[in-house]
Formats: C-alpha cells, sequence, structure tokens
C-alpha cells in the first residue's frame, strides 16, 4: 500500500495519503476527491545505514555526527 504526496485542488492542503488498491484517495482536510499528485523525493536507505539518527546535516560541528558539538 503505497503512500503519495497530494495537494488539494479544492482546499490546497498538502498531505501524504495511503491509496489501498484502485481506491480514489480524498483530502483529509474537506473530503475533495480532486486531488494533484505532487512528486515526492525518495531517500533509498541501504543495509548498511544506521538511519537517520546517523546522518550529518553537513555542517563540521554537527551533533549527530561522531565528535559533534552534542547539543542535539
Amino acid at each position: 500500500m503505497p503512500l503519495f504526496q497530494y495537494e488539494c485542488k479544492r482546499c490546497h492542503t498538502e498531505a501524504e495519503v495511503l491509496v489501498r488498491g484502485k481506491e480514489k484517495p480524498a483530502c483529509p482536510a474537506c473530503g475533495s476527491k480532486k486531488l494533484h499528485k505532487l512528486l515526492s523525493a525518495v531517500r533509498p536507505i541501504s543495509a548498511s545505514s544506521q538511519g537517520a539518527a546517523a546522518e550529518s546535516c553537513g555542517m563540521t560541528n554537527c551533533c549527530r555526527m561522531q565528535g559533534g558539538c552534542g547539543m542535539n
């Protein structure tokens, strides 16, 4: 059951919606079925990845990196 990101054409709410089979999703805010599917960034996770907590923001003193500032 894939999770897709939509924007409602009626109320302009953006939401991630779980879509089952051929079901037509509805806006969680107003119930409208007039949704526009948005492009989502895909972030692959490898088996060797330690998850989001181990990733750096790119700063040299990132809290999540070993030797970082520690102010997480």
